[in-house]
């Protein structure tokens, strides 16, 4: 059933929602790094919003769709999940925030590599012109951008440069690679108990390192707007931003979502301006538009399938099954920022 204008303007402002969400993520964290370590921030934050999705979690059990089973499937995703927020805690702490947002979408290159090696349908990309054009512009923006980044001439701060910069990477492949195996591992379970899952999981993995690594001693200086921006990222990062993704995906369809949130980074760094003064250069500026439009360009080459969609999913827009691009560049969806989107729709499987 198509949505009507009302849904869709509804699934608009949504997105609108999320983009903004996501967009200011970085710029909180930034602003907490002085306060407590990266460890101790993931430790308070993740299982804050993983205590929200409870609801959710009981919901489905009393429908019988929590078991045995469905954890043990959520553990590789978790696992990647985990690892990938563990690096985007560490971010703040080396990098702008600006430079984040853009780093980030490099995550979408990860995705793409390992859904080719599982999946024999999106090797149909290779064969694409369009796809090496994509790839080429995010691979080579990810590259300028890093080049021209300003830093003091100290060899220590560019130390800390390059070292935030391995740890985007790194944070970029994790959360690619847990897209993909979101897509492997839980194709048919509704994305929404898959997230609420998975975060658990990852709560635990924070929670652990928060005690082996934390500066937990430093909490109760913690002052009221401390709690604030600790309380304001966990929500508008992890839980609002997902709830008004999956909201968005449904009404609109994931590739408009997905190409929509490919303007988070430009959010990011107009608040970063606004709060923390940050100012990209226009090299900067040029490397981060360029990859940006790679994503965009590999958003729109991904391949389609055209099956009839089974009953129980009629009303769903896209096939998310054959939208492995949505898959991957929403593998962020388990953190604080867009990665695009998980989607709507798992092998024809409704969001609701």
């Amino acid at each position: 059933m198509q949505a009507t204008g009302r849904e869709k303007l509804l699934g608009a402002l949504a997105l609108i929602g999320c983009v903004f969400c996501w967009g200011v993520v970085p710029v909180i964290l930034r602003q907490l790094a002085p306060v407590i370590n990266a460890w101790t921030a993931n430790g308070i934050r993740y299982p804050l919003a993983a205590l929200c999705y409870w609801p959710v979690l009981w919901w489905f059990y009393r429908r019988h769709e929590v078991d045995g089973t469905l954890l043990k499937r959520s553990l590789v995703p978790a696992l990647f999940a985990w690892l990938g927020q563990v690096f985007w805690g560490l971010a703040p702490y080396y990098l702008p925030a600006s430079a984040i947002g853009f780093y980030v979408r490099f995550s979408m290159v990860a995705a793409l590599g390992a859904a080719m090696l599982l999946f024999r349908d999106e090797r149909r990309l290779l064969v694409t012109p369009r796809f090496y054009v994509g790839l080429l512009l995010v691979v080579g923006g990810f590259l300028w951008f890093s080049m021209v980044q300003e830093v003091d001439s100290t060899h220590a701060a560019a130390t800390r440069h390059w070292q935030g910069f391995l740890i985007m990477l790194a944070c970029s492949l994790f959360f690619g690679f847990y897209g993909v195996s979101v897509r492997y591992a839980l194709s048919d379970v509704n994305p929404i108990l898959g997230f609420a899952v998975v975060s658990q999981f990852v709560s635990v993995g924070t929670i652990t390192t928060m005690l082996l690594w934390g500066d937990m001693e430093r909490l109760p200086a913690l002052n009221s707007t401390d709690w604030f921006r600790v309380a304001s990222s966990t929500l508008l990062g992890i839980s609002f931003g997902h709830i008004l993704m999956y909201y968005s995906v449904k009404r609109l369809g994931a590739s408009i979502t997905s190409s929509v949130q490919t303007l988070t980074p430009f959010v990011t760094a107009v608040i970063a301006l606004w709060v923390l003064g940050e100012v990209m250069t226009a090299d900067q500026w040029a490397g981060g538009i360029v990859m940006v439009v790679g994503a965009l360009v590999l958003i729109v080459t991904q391949p389609k399938k055209h099956r009839p969609p089974r009953p129980e999913a009629a009303h769903c827009q896209d096939d998310a099954a054959a939208a492995p691009l949505e898959v991957g560049v929403g593998s962020l969806a388990v953190a604080d920022e867009d990665p695009a989107t998980l989607p709507s729709c798992y092998n024809g499987r409704s969001i609701e």
